[in-house]
């Protein structure tokens, strides 16, 4: 019987020893899966993203498409002349934003597309977010130019608020042809700018290659920035920033004086500019004197807030671009702001970019990060209404790849002379320098969090094997007990005690 016994106690602890080498056994395989799905995961991040080509298609409004569908088909003969490999033309007439973003999402995965032209009143998404100025809703193209990114409604008001994602920069440019409501018959306007499209396409349009730089009180700090800036295209800078000096009437006459490109800064909303005098008082360009006044110049840079807001009727930028004969692009804002840093945008052109290029270029550097400019931190709040009012294809004329050299040349020499330049890449360099940091933080504690998975399940292990010795112990003596006790009572007495 104790035979019996002691060999039940042996294959106890057989299995014990079995299932203690099993249990370790799977616990090290999950920890490896863990770490093999990791990397797979890194490998798909850096996966690089679909490149642009040069593809656009261009969204006509149904209620006027058959009224400028001649001038569309000539515009697209311009740009497949200009090297663009191919134009899709649709004839829209769907209101919902969303559907207007996925068709675009499936031509630049399946096409490669460069960008978008809207003709005509097609709908706009509408984003709002609170600055320490005021809350603000506004229309935004920049939903149709970021495809990958994240668009949320938070409160369910049917107006975005968020705009999330790991990479939420422009993929594509988007311009507008938007005329209704500017007081004139909608598509006689709209073939008016698509036949000065092609004209200055032809040579048939053009002005002296000079740049005007006009920049009223409040700004008149910038004006270092943005001459070095628009010295980056142009030798010949007309500067006009003396605060006694800027005002409604003077700025009227110099924009009919031969210029090329014209930069404002000044305040104002969608139907007007102010122009602040020391003394106090003002005085207003409203949107129809553009009109009245006829300006000369092709290009305008108009950070003038709301200028581009093109749901308002007579808004500024849409009276100049396409209520006069000269005008061919303004780029503005639907919100309080406008764009800042340009020298990205302006040495873009330089190298013989178009504006719509040279506009994604500069979105993508500046457009979504947070940089501490004259002791403001802007970003969103300046930027996420900008909009290009006009086509934003064209590029400048007179750049040949020999005047391209020369103005990159130019530029290597002033652009490290203004120190606001390098003050900004400094800090764009720290912030990077900080982000690796960060990075190597949180690898680091990744691997802490791994080591301490590990351990855990080491430490679970050998708990494990401690309770199944306690047991064992427990066990063998409750059966080496009940043994003698057994043998104690089954053992025959001796003679003496019978």
């Amino acid at each position: 019987m104790l035979r019996r016994i002691l060999a039940g106690i042996l294959i106890f602890l057989v299995l014990v020893s079995v299932s203690s080498s099993v249990l370790v056994g799977r616990a090290g395989n999950v920890s490896v899966n863990a770490r093999s799905s990791l990397n797979v995961e890194s490998i798909a991040e850096s996966t690089p993203a679909n490149v642009t080509s040069l593809i656009v298609v261009v969204f006509v409004n149904s209620s006027v498409f058959q009224g400028v569908k001649s001038s569309v088909e000539q515009y697209e003969s311009d740009l497949k002349d200009f090297g663009y490999e191919d134009v899709v033309v649709l004839n829209w007439s769907d209101p919902d934003p969303a559907h207007i973003r996925k068709t675009l999402s499936d031509f630049y995965i399946n096409s490669s597309l460069a960008g978008a032209l809207l003709v005509g009143d097609i709908p706009a998404a509408d984003f709002e977010m609170m600055t320490e100025w005021d809350y603000e809703r506004f229309p935004m193209d920049l939903y149709y130019m970021d495809l990958d990114g994240n668009w949320t409604d938070s409160d369910n008001d049917g107006v975005f608020d968020q705009h999330l994602g790991k990479k939420i920069a422009p993929e594509i440019w988007v311009g507008r042809i938007k005329t209704s409501g500017l007081g004139e018959d909608e598509v006689s306007l709209i073939n008016s700018y698509f036949d000065k499209n092609h004209r200055y396409r032809r040579g048939l349009l053009s002005a002296p290659k000079r740049a005007l730089l006009y920049i009223d009180d409040d700004w008149e700090n910038y004006a270092s920035m943005d001459s070095y800036s628009l010295g980056l295209l142009y030798e010949n800078v007309t500067q006009v920033t003396d605060k006694a000096e800027t005002n409604a009437e003077d700025y009227k006459a110099r924009i009919n004086q031969g210029y090329e490109w014209v930069h404002l800064r000044a305040h104002g909303d969608w139907d007007y500019t102010t122009f602040e005098m020391p003394n106090g008082t003002v005085s207003n360009l409203l949107s129809q004197d553009y009109v009245q006044i006829n300006p000369s110049a092709l290009f305008y840079q108009l950070f003038v807030c709301k200028a581009a807001r093109f749901t308002k009727p007579q808004y500024q930028a849409g009276e100049l671009v396409f209520r006069t004969d000269s005008a061919l692009l303004a780029i503005s804002s639907t919100k309080v702001g406008g764009m800042l840093m340009y020298w990205t945008f302006y040495e873009a052109l330089a190298k013989g970019r178009t504006i719509g290029d040279a506009f994604k270029k500069w979105f993508v550097e500046w457009g979504e990060g947070k940089v501490l400019l004259q002791n403001i931190f802007v970003g969103k709040k300046w930027f996420y209404g900008l909009a290009i009012i006009g086509d934003p294809t064209l590029r400048l004329n007179w750049l040949d790849e020999a005047q391209v050299a020369e103005l990159q040349k130019y530029e290597e020499q002033v652009i490290h002379e203004l120190p606001l330049v390098q003050q900004l890449w400094e800090q764009v360099e720290s912030t990077n320098s900080t982000l690796s940091s960060l990075q190597s933080e949180y690898a680091g504690l990744q691997d802490s969090y791994s080591t301490l998975q590990t351990d855990n399940v080491y430490i679970a292990s050998d708990l494990w094997t401690s309770r199944t010795v306690l047991y064992f112990f427990i066990i063998t003596t409750v059966l080496l007990a009940a043994a003698y006790a057994h043998i104690s009572i089954t053992r025959p007495k001796p003679a003496d005690e019978l």
